[in-house]
C-alpha cells in the first residue's frame, strides 16, 4: 500500500510539473533555440521537457489507463504484468524502429525543417483539438461480447494503436528528421523511453490508480492539458509561417 501511495504522489507531482512545463512554453514559443554551423541554422521551436509532454499525451498513460483496466477486468495479476511487460517491450520496439526509419525516408527526400514543424505544428493542434472533442461526444455501444483476455492483446489493440499513436508515431518521426545533431536526437529518445517506463509503471498499478483518483479527475486532467496543446500547436504553426516570411510577425 506504501508503494501504491508513494506512486500515485509522484503522478500527481510529474502532472504539475507538465501543466507548468506547457504553460510556460505557451508563452515563450517563439524563442527558437538557433545553432550555426556553416552558414546553416538549426531552429527548434520545442524543447525536450515540452517533447516529454507532448509524448505523455501521445503515447503516454493518460490514455493507457482507462484502456487496460478494461481489457484485464477479470484477470489476475500475473497475467497484468505480463500482459503490460509485453506490451511495454513492444511497443518501445515499434517506436524505436519508425522513429529511425521514418527519419531516415523524410531526410531523404529532402524536406525543409520548416516544412517539418509547420507539420508538426498542424499534428498537434488536430490531435488536441480530437481529444477535446471526443470528452463531450457520447460513448459508443459495443453489441457485441468481449473475448477472453489473452496475451495476444498486448500487439492488438493495447500495443498498436492504443499505446502507439498514428499521430503519436507520426510527431515522433518529425521530431527526430528535424534535429540537426546527435545530442538532439539522444534527449527525444531519452524522453521516449522515460514516457514508455511510466506506461509500464501506470499499467501494473493502473487498478489501484484508477480506483483512487477516478474517470472524472483523468477527464478534467486532459481538458485542460488540451486545450494548452491546441494553442500550442498554433502557436508553432504561427511562428514557422514568420520565420519561412509567409508571414509578418506583430507585437
Amino acid at each position: 500500500m506504501k508503494r501504491v501511495s508513494f506512486f500515485l504522489v509522484v503522478i500527481i507531482i510529474l502532472f504539475h510539473i507538465l501543466i507548468c512545463s506547457v504553460t510556460a512554453q505557451t508563452t515563450s514559443v517563439n524563442q527558437f533555440q538557433t545553432t550555426a554551423s556553416s552558414g546553416q541554422q538549426a531552429q527548434y521551436i520545442l524543447g525536450i521537457p515540452e517533447i516529454f509532454t507532448f509524448f505523455m499525451f501521445m503515447l503516454g498513460p493518460i490514455k493507457v489507463l482507462v484502456p487496460f483496466v478494461k481489457m484485464t477486468r477479470d484477470t489476475d495479476t500475473r497475467f497484468r504484468r505480463k500482459l503490460a511487460l509485453i506490451a511495454t517491450l513492444i511497443s518501445t520496439i515499434g517506436c524505436l524502429v519508425a522513429a529511425f526509419m521514418g527519419q531516415r525516408i523524410l531526410k531523404s527526400w529532402h524536406i525543409s525543417i520548416s516544412a517539418l514543424m509547420l507539420a508538426g505544428g498542424i499534428i498537434l493542434f488536430l490531435v488536441a483539438l480530437q481529444m477535446i472533442m471526443q470528452m463531450y461526444s457520447l460513448p459508443r455501444r459495443n453489441g457485441t461480447t468481449s473475448s477472453t483476455p489473452t496475451l495476444a492483446m498486448a500487439v492488438s489493440p493495447l500495443s498498436f494503436p492504443t499505446i502507439v499513436t498514428p499521430y503519436g508515431i507520426a510527431m515522433l518521426i518529425i521530431l527526430m528528421a528535424s534535429a540537426q545533431d546527435v545530442t538532439r536526437q539522444a534527449g527525444i529518445i531519452g524522453a521516449l523511453l522515460a514516457i514508455m517506463v511510466l506506461n509500464l509503471l501506470t499499467m501494473l498499478f493502473a487498478h489501484r490508480i484508477l480506483k483512487v483518483i477516478g474517470v472524472i479527475t483523468l477527464q478534467i486532467l486532459g481538458s485542460v492539458l488540451g486545450v494548452l496543446q491546441v494553442a500550442l500547436g498554433i502557436e508553432i504553426i504561427l511562428q514557422t509561417l514568420i520565420k519561412m516570411g509567409l508571414m509578418v510577425k506583430t507585437s
